[in-house]
């Protein structure tokens, strides 16, 4: 369980910094999930080699099946599925845009509440700084770029680069004591430390 939560926080970090270079849109492990269907590269499921909108067949039928399912993320596995030849119109469909899309709205949440986030949280393979700027959240692993955690309510936020979602959990007297952080179906809990 250590090693799925050190290889969790590494990709993490990995698909941090290639989001967050502007080098590719597509995140590292849905490459990886999708290699055992075929994959090579970003163009198994979108237009673009470096990812993003527009998908192709293939990636308008996952994002479908997310709709379908009422997943916060695209799952690769879903893919032994998959039969071509049926593209699927995504236009109609009420939650047709992507996680990160619907994920970039933020919710009114009193920026005050953030206050009690800002400090350092031990991950497995590393400290993550949890920063406010005016009245909006950011976390920044060490040597890379900020990113802003989007508010779904006081407590939760979603990390747009890497389709994550982070939970602030505080104690029975009130004081924020780490966070949970959901990547794919696999949970990590990170410790504030300062």
């Amino acid at each position: 369980m250590k090693k799925v939560k050190l290889l969790i926080a590494a990709l993490f970090i990995a698909g941090a910094g290639v989001a967050l270079a502007g080098e590719a849109l597509g995140y590292p492990p849905f490459l990886v999930k999708a290699r055992k269907f075929g994959a090579k590269d970003c163009t198994f499921c979108h237009i673009n080699p470096e990812g993003g909108e527009p998908w192709n067949e293939r990636g308008q039928w996952l994002v479908a099946e997310k709709n379908r399912r009422k997943a916060d993320v695209v799952d690769p596995a879903w893919l032994a599925d998959y039969k071509p030849g049926k593209p699927v119109e995504l236009k109609g469909q009420p939650d047709s845009p992507p996680a990160a899309a619907q994920a970039d709205t933020p919710k009114k949440v009193d920026p005050k509440v953030f206050d009690d986030y800002v400090g350092e949280y031990q991950l497995p393979m590393f400290v993550l700084a949890i920063t406010k700027e005016g009245d909006r959240l950011f976390g920044q692993p060490p040597g890379d770029t900020k990113e802003e955690l989007v508010p779904e309510s006081e407590t939760e936020f979603n990390v747009t680069n890497v389709g994550a979602k982070i939970k602030f959990v505080r104690d029975d007297k009130g004081k924020v004591t780490h966070f949970v952080i959901n990547l794919h179906g696999e949970t990590i809990e990170a410790k504030k430390i300062k």
